[in-house]
């Protein structure tokens, strides 16, 4: 058997005191929620608008490393043809293949 206890009238203010605070706080978050066509709190929208905000973030982030790789691969490919064009330069110039002739 459970002992019945009864509160006082102070303790029984304090916590309908508390639970008007804590529905305040409640209210309070609901009314940061956007509303729906009829006026309802609209979780559902809230919560895929956040999914999309999402989605456009992974898909940002994908199309910077993806820019980069490719900026990167077109470095590398540019350093190696500009090397590739000074040592034919130079073989040409070794063997006498190519003169080059300065402006007068």
């Amino acid at each position: 058997m459970m002992p019945d206890k009864c509160l006082t009238t102070d303790e029984a203010r304090k916590i309908e005191r508390r639970l008007d605070e804590i529905l305040s706080e409640v209210k309070k978050i609901h009314s940061a929620f956007p509303r729906d066509d009829i006026g309802d709190t609209d979780f559902i929208g809230h919560r895929e608008a956040h999914e999309s905000m999402i989605k456009a973030a992974k898909a940002q982030a994908e199309f910077w490393n993806e820019l980069k790789l490719d900026i990167a691969k077109k470095g590398v490919w540019g350093l190696l043809i500009i090397i590739c064009g000074l040592v034919v330069a130079g073989i040409a110039a070794k063997i006498g293949i190519a003169e080059f002739h300065a402006l007068k």
